[in-house]
């Protein structure tokens, strides 16, 4: 029964006070005493209010536990920042959701869900409503409009810093990570001597390549020549 309460409930049961009675209660949220006993008797049938039917005096209207319960909920809630679902609240009002029914089928929350939402909204001066005969009709305040012109809340800025973080370009490695990963060099010769030096490293290098290759293929042909002769043999 919780998940069905919505906020056209949870804005005429803010508005029961300790002196509110059953027959006067169509006074307290502007309408019709029919509309205003359709409005007690669902709050009744959700548990959120009680009274005894007393004639001819009028018959008391009080909270229960439960309906106290749903109003400190709501309380606490409406001094929380506004998250992304809030902001997606606010922007089905900005394209003219101004009803309750419109407004459910634009976001897909829970009635009890939106209900607390746009309760916050309205404390926190986003919106503001008018319950009339039965029915709610919103809008955004000037508030409301700058923060759905504004973008995403402020509680998604750390959660962009994330993302920033992430898709940050890697930095360059330090003076001693390039060092590490660089390959080693040979050291550059400056004068004539070392020049000759290493030419002569390199012919004999040069050399002992030639002569490993010359000694591989002797040999391989050794090799042959002994097979060969073994055949014949």
């Amino acid at each position: 029964m919780q998940d069905t309460i919505n906020f056209i409930d949870l804005v005429a049961l803010s508005r029961i006070t300790p002196e509110a009675t059953v027959e006067r209660f169509g006074g307290l949220i502007n309408s019709s005493f029919f509309d205003a006993s359709n409005i007690l008797g669902t709050l009744k049938q959700k548990g959120l209010v009680d009274f005894i039917t007393s004639f001819p005096s009028q018959s008391a209207l009080t909270v229960t536990q439960e309906g106290r319960q749903l109003l400190d909920e709501a309380h606490q809630k409406s001094a929380l920042a506004i998250d992304t679902l809030d902001m997606a609240v606010l922007a089905e009002l900005s394209s003219g959701r101004r009803n309750l029914p419109d407004l459910a089928s634009g976001v897909n929350v829970t009635p009890k869900d939106l209900a607390l939402r746009l309760y916050k909204l309205s404390e926190q001066k986003f919106l503001s409503y008018e319950l009339r005969n039965g029915n709610v009709n919103m809008a955004l305040t000037e508030k409301g409009f700058l923060q759905v012109k504004d973008g995403a809340p402020a509680s998604n800025i750390f959660a962009q810093q994330g993302v920033q973080a992430q898709t940050a370009p890697v930095q360059p490695a330090s003076i001693q990570e390039k060092g590490a990963q660089a390959a080693p060099q040979q050291p550059v010769p400056k004068t004539e001597a070392e020049l000759k030096e290493l030419e002569a490293k390199i012919v004999n290098a040069k050399r002992m390549k030639s002569l490993a290759i010359f000694a591989v293929i002797i040999v391989v042909v050794i090799i042959f020549a002994f097979l060969y002769l073994e055949n014949l043999i």
